[in-house]
């Protein structure tokens, strides 16, 4: 005789191991599932249907975090947070200052009483990896046995298995790694909407200066400290704040925008590191002509070796030059690429450029300025170019022309306008 009791997929209820105790009133379980239980329990989040009680879906965000999962093995994620009324029955087995240690049952057919309250991108993000994982087995499969029958030696054959073995990987991580689980009891619509609505009050979000420092997947990132050590911002870079104040903030810039100026001398004012550069970039490398760069604007521009030796203060810099402007900042390392990887310059001929522009950076920027009559980035009266991406690509065009094809005006201290 089979013992019932082994064959679970029979079973009218799901029981887990948990904690039960209380937080704020209200009766709280707390346990772990795998990412596949997850997945099997509770239904995927439809983004044409917002939940009730719950913010709109953003669908690329949830696929990020299911290409998250299955492409770094070290990922890591907060608690999911859930909502039920009192469908449960709890057996204890033990208790210790408030905490009771116990099991925890819910009838099969209750399951879907369970929703979210915090973590609906990742739930679909988990849906979206099972589902990519199943789609993309049947492809290596499908190609595996078309290899087979071609070439059953050949490189496609072992390249299908490496795919599969892959997948296999992931689909295990799915299985066995877990997620916690807070799952409040509460059935008030307008109970839930308060507690939705306290857990983002409360949250702290993370600044993108903050997000640079400490994630070391990308290379710009991991060349931040290199950089930040650089006499010109030493002391000088926010690291918590993505906005500099013009008025108020001791800094020159931020974590983030320092990150930015190190792109830029990479890859340009508009490119984007692939992932093939990701695994391609030095970050010595990186680093050191982040650095080239600042040493060549410091020694070009007089406003700037002023801050750097302590002369010049931040707020003081924003008050009376362009160079206060960060936009100005990243336009110049845009110009710098240009110069050097497709104008055939060298540093000093750069430099000798920048010692003339240096001739027309002080602000605000009035009628009969360069910047008026020969651009349309900057507004009269202002201190920095207007922030539209096309705005920034045409400045950094005009500079890298100038440079090029030097017009009669940028000559030398007479030619100053006002």
């Amino acid at each position: 005789m089979i013992d019932p009791s082994l064959v679970t997929g029979y079973a009218p209820e799901i029981t887990y191991f948990c904690t039960r105790y209380r937080q704020g009133g209200r009766t709280v379980f707390a346990f772990e599932l795998s990412l596949y239980e997850i997945a099997s329990l509770i239904p995927a989040p439809d983004p044409s249907k917002p939940t009730p009680g719950n913010r709109e879906i953003r669908p690329k965000h949830a696929d990020d975090f299911g290409k998250y999962i299955r492409n770094f093995e070290h990922w890591v994620a907060p608690s999911l947070i859930l909502r039920a009324p009192a469908i449960f029955k709890f057996t204890l087995q033990a208790e210790a200052h408030g905490v009771e240690f116990g099991i925890i049952s819910l009838p099969r057919v209750s399951a879907g009483d369970i929703h979210i309250l915090d973590g609906q991108h990742r739930i679909l993000g988990i849906h979206l990896a099972n589902a990519g994982i199943n789609e993309d087995m049947d492809k290596a499969r499908d190609v595996l046995d078309i290899a087979r029958r071609v070439e059953p030696a050949g490189r496609a054959v072992s390249d299908a298995r490496a795919r599969i073995e892959l997948l296999e990987s992931q689909r295990r991580r799915l299985e066995v790694e877990r997620m916690s689980i807070q799952l409040f009891v509460e059935e008030s619509t307008a109970e839930y909407r308060q507690m939705f609505y306290d857990i983002a009050e409360n949250a702290l979000g993370i600044t993108a200066s903050v997000k640079t420092r400490f994630d070391s997947r990308k290379v710009v990132n991991r060349t931040l400290d290199a950089v930040t050590s650089h006499p010109l911002l030493e002391g000088r870079v926010d690291a918590e704040r993505d906005v500099v104040s013009r008025k108020g903030s001791p800094f020159l810039v931020g974590s983030k925008h320092v990150a930015e100026i190190i792109k830029v001398i990479a890859v340009g004012l508009d490119g984007r590191v692939s992932r093939r550069q990701e695994d391609e970039l030095n970050e010595e490398s990186l680093a050191r002509n982040t650095r080239d760069f600042l040493d060549d604007l410091v020694s070009s521009f007089p406003d700037l070796m002023d801050v750097q030796e302590g002369e010049l203060t931040p707020q003081d810099l924003r008050k009376t030059s362009l160079l206060g402007s960060i936009a100005v900042l990243k336009i110049l390392g845009g110009v710098y690429y240009e110069l050097l990887k497709r104008h055939a310059f060298d540093r000093e001929m750069i430099r000798e450029y920048f010692n003339l522009l240096a001739l027309h950076m002080s602000g605000p920027v009035r009628e009969g300025s360069v910047w008026i009559t020969h651009t349309s980035a900057f507004p009269e009266g202002g201190m920095a170019p207007h922030g539209r991406r096309q705005d920034l690509a045409g400045l950094k065009e005009a500079l890298t022309a100038w440079a090029v094809d030097r017009p009669a005006w940028l000559t030398g201290p007479g030619d100053i306008l006002a």
